[in-house]
């Protein structure tokens, strides 16, 4: 069971503790959760022949640093 949360003072960590005295860190950082999705669908959005009109969802994403 989760017994206390807290987050980082800029928002983008989580801390979540528990009652097996485990301490997990979550990424909380929405634009760097987006980039690593992308780079992780970019092959598959570029070269799956199923994908039509998603096919430069991330491309703008990518250009970003």
């Amino acid at each position: 069971y989760v017994t206390s949360v807290v987050f980082s003072p800029d928002g983008k960590t989580l801390a979540s503790g528990s009652s097996d005295n485990t301490v997990k860190l979550w990424n909380m950082d929405l634009d760097d959760l987006l980039r690593r999705g992308c780079a992780w669908a970019h092959d598959y959005l570029k070269n799956n022949p199923n994908v039509k009109d998603d096919r430069h969802l991330c491309d703008d994403v990518l250009k970003r640093k």
